[in-house]
């Protein structure tokens, strides 16, 4: 017989909508476990930049920047489609304020607001030059011991040399080549090294930055209060008695069953169903891959199928925080081009050598750009990112810093393994990457024109704010137009790939899910990707997935506890 345990709440999901949600919980007095089906804990969140977009937030006066309530909603509601109602709008901007203040009293983790960092969509009102996005300080993760090699790691990308840690705005600076960039990097690297320690036990930055300092402080603010997290702990039935969910059975270690019930609730924050490739061809436009996915391998929806079996309501399932990814044999993750895309010097084109779009655009945004272009008779799954020997010297691509500091050959493994294909004419890599050499040719042609002109005719790329924040300053007359025409030049096969899915269970503005009727399924909360998401179908701007995850968190506990936000 299964063994039994009891506490207030149950949280299903160690990222950081999960997390901050037990952290809510154990602050207000209640006994809380939480569950994670891998051997690690810390999800997508972990793996992400840690970014979170609080609009009204405290932050932004340290940057001279102002914001209302008004001004939150207009853009929101120019900018997401009618399946969100303005009411979900509302509680979003009105609440997450009060969340960024409680993660900050209550755990190691901070935040500072980024100037620069603008908004995605510029052209609508109440958009924002920056202060809204707001990236991680990092943190010491020394304290957490051994338990730091049980959290999901930084992405290779996302570090320097794929191993030293850096936050936001110092990658940004180093991407950019910012003045003073060479100073932030060399003081990164002499950190590390100087961890002795550290590098006897191996490679792993033990500075926290990004989604690793978000989860790393969560995860102490949870040891401090005694919270116990279960590691090979997977879901195989949500336990109901009417309609009340009364807890879980969980497996442990692949063998112990164990009845878990929750007195107060429990908090599905399991992630989407990126890694289902089966409910991927059920839901998502085609065609579409598991293997093209960034996410969390181990997000196969298993407690949206759940939830579904009770008769929970779900929605935005065609839906996915979609990123433009590529593929290197031998590596589990995928590479997402973040900031590459926005460089001068880069084109994105089909297999007749065409563009077909603006590759500047939210990462979020290639999703339907892809499928769009494909209706409209482009051969783009994959596409081909095509940049030249100047380019390389200059930029990071994927797990590649620029060629200045790290030359071809010393990544020879990465180009054996597909990271890219590398030619001496245009027409030649067009032959190895199977793309037609007189379209790749004229297009390239039409981008030295475009660059000299400072004007992209065809996509108008590097004509507003968010283009030109990943663009390169020193390149005029325009930040992200360069000519792709200095030998050798290099290809990589790029794929409509996701960092997750964000359909999911339809629920209410305190995260209750609610079933096909629109009631509420009493002692069941869902958030961040396991619950369509507050977002719609777009990305308003860089932390949109995890500040709606864990503003819903707290207001799933403050609901469950019956406690008023502060």
């Amino acid at each position: 017989m299964a063994r039994e345990e009891t506490y207030d709440v149950v949280v299903v999901g160690t990222g950081a909508g999960g997390l901050l949600a037990a952290l809510r919980a154990a602050y207000l007095g209640q006994s809380v476990l939480v569950l994670e089906k891998g051997a690690q804990f810390g999800g997508t969140s972990a793996k992400s930049g840690g970014g979170l977009w609080i609009p009204r937030n405290e932050l932004m006066a340290a940057v001279e920047i102002s914001d209302s309530r008004e001004e939150a909603f207009e853009y929101l509601r120019t900018l997401i489609d009618d399946r969100v109602d303005d009411a979900a709008l509302y509680t979003y901007i009105d609440n997450a304020p009060q969340m960024l203040r409680f993660l900050m009293e209550s755990s190691p983790v901070q935040y500072i607001a980024v100037a620069g960092y603008a908004d995605y969509y510029p052209d609508l009102p109440g958009w924002k030059s920056g202060g809204r996005a707001l990236d991680a300080l990092p943190i010491d993760g020394r304290p957490m011991g051994d338990a730091l090699y049980d959290m999901v790691e930084t992405p290779r990308q996302s570090k320097a040399m794929g191993m030293v840690a850096m936050s936001i705005v110092e990658g940004s600076a180093i991407l950019a080549t910012a003045p003073g960039w060479k100073k932030t990097l060399a003081r990164i690297f002499l950190k590390y090294f100087l961890d002795i320690p550290g590098r006897l036990r191996g490679t792993r930055d033990r500075r926290l930055t990004q989604g690793n300092a978000l989860i790393g402080g969560l995860w102490l603010a949870l040891r401090e209060r005694g919270v116990p997290l279960w590691l090979n702990a997977p879901v195989r039935e949500l336990l109901h008695e009417g309609d009340r969910v009364t807890g879980l059975m969980v497996q442990r270690d692949g063998q112990q069953m164990v009845r878990v019930l929750a007195r107060r609730g429990v908090v599905i924050a399991a992630g989407g169903f990126e890694a289902n490739q089966a409910m991927r061809e059920q839901y998502l436009p085609q065609p579409t891959s598991a293997q093209w996915s960034a996410g969390n391998p181990h997000n196969t929806g298993d407690l949206i199928r759940q939830a579904m079996d009770l008769g929970a309501a779900v929605k935005l399932m065609d839906e996915a925080w979609w990123a433009p990814v590529f593929k290197v044999d031998g590596f589990e993750q995928n590479f997402v081009l973040f900031t590459e895309k926005s460089k001068p010097g880069l084109m994105l084109v089909d297999r007749t050598g065409e563009r077909f779009m603006n590759e500047a655009i939210t990462y979020n945004s290639y999703g339907e750009q892809f499928y769009r272009a494909r209706e409209r008779g482009h051969d783009c799954v994959p596409a081909f990112a095509i940049f030249d020997s100047r380019y390389r010297k200059n930029y990071m691509f994927g797990p590649l810093l620029q060629r200045s500091y790290t030359p071809d050959w010393m990544h020879r493994q990465l180009f054996r393994r597909g990271l890219m294909v590398k030619a001496d004419t245009l027409r030649e890599l067009a032959l190895k990457l199977d793309i037609d050499p007189a379209g790749l040719e004229a297009s390239a042609a039409r981008m030295d024109r475009y660059a000299r002109q400072g004007s992209d005719e065809e996509f108008h790329r590097g004509d507003n704010d968010h283009d030109r924040y990943y663009g390169d300053p020193s390149v005029t007359p325009n930040p992200c137009l360069a000519s792709i025409d200095e030998p050798p030049f290099f290809g990589a096969r790029i794929y409509p790939g996701d960092i997750g899915t964000k359909g999911g269970l339809v629920t209410d503005n305190d995260a209750q899910v609610l079933d096909e009727a629109g009631n509420a399924i009493r002692g069941l909360y869902a958030v961040g990707n396991s619950a369509a998401s507050v977002m719609g179908d777009k990305y308003p701007g860089a932390g949109c997935t995890l500040g709606p995850a864990m503003t819903f968190a707290y207001l799933a506990v403050n609901h469950m506890i019956g406690a008023a936000a502060e």
